[in-house]
């Protein structure tokens, strides 16, 4: 099994950099989708391209959680022996097959709202079932509140509506992420504040420990400054909002482990 981390002083993690960049790459180009259907629907040039770079989210992904996996049969076990309804990891597999087909029907020919809209609802769960797959562990960083979904998907929107930005610069389109960017804030710290008493090393960790590093680089370099700068250079904004959105995910995803 390939194993890259970046630097993180905790110890031995059984989910690491390529779970990381997975929720990221799910959560970044779902959102784009999601704001694009939900807000810029008449715009179907837009919603196609965005429908294509989920799709490449989608498979990228994919590709990432085999390398994880270490064993590509292993994610084809997962499809193919039997249903397993109850199991969220069965289940968001699916989503991901699902998703992704839908995301290249809509890239390749005109569909109609309803397709799109249909799509969207898949995209949503892919981008939601990752939070509630952390949750089903015993980690109380991860399952102690039950916002890490919310948060999950605050952050796709703020990151999908960056990502749009790079190329489609909108006075609408930037409210959208200022608000959807303090929401993010929001749920980040009430989810911090719920979870200290139960998860109180992996808190501590991000605070003044071994991920301050990635939490404090998220709020200053990938939330506060975009948020400071949305006005000023929406490029330089954007570009530092994905930068927080993988170090979201990727604290979230450690302080989980310590």
């Amino acid at each position: 099994m390939i194993t890259v981390n970046l630097p993180n002083p905790i110890g031995e993690e059984h989910w690491g950099l390529w779970i990381a960049l997975y929720f990221f790459l799910a959560g970044t180009t779902g959102g784009a989708y999601l704001l694009s259907v939900l807000f810029y629907g008449k715009d179907q040039g837009l919603v196609r391209r965005s429908a294509l770079w989920a799709f490449l989210g989608v498979v990228v992904g994919a590709g990432l959680l085999v390398i994880d996996l270490g064993q590509p049969l292993r994610f084809l076990n997962l499809l193919l022996n039997g249903l397993y309804p109850a199991s969220v990891m069965w289940l968001g597999s699916w989503f991901l097959v699902l998703a992704g087909a839908g995301l290249l029907w809509v890239y390749l020919g005109p569909t109609s709202r309803g397709v799109q809209q249909g799509v969207a609802v898949l995209v949503a769960l892919v981008v939601g079932y990752t939070a509630v797959l952390l949750m089903q562990t015993a980690k109380p960083f991860w399952n102690a509140s039950p916002l890490l979904p919310w948060l999950f998907l605050a952050s796709a929107a703020t990151a999908g509506g960056a990502l749009l930005q790079l190329w489609y610069p909108h006075e609408k389109l930037s409210r959208l992420v200022t608000v959807s960017a303090l929401v993010e804030g929001a749920v980040l710290a009430l989810h911090l504040i719920w979870t200290y008493p139960a998860a109180t090393p992996g808190v501590l960790a991000l605070l003044v420990g071994p991920l301050a590093w990635a939490f404090w680089g998220f709020v200053v370099v990938g939330w506060g400054l975009p948020l400071f700068l949305e006005r000023r250079n929406v490029a330089l904004a954007a570009l530092l909002t994905l930068v927080g959105a993988f170090l979201l995910r990727y604290f979230v995803v450690m302080a989980g482990q310590v």
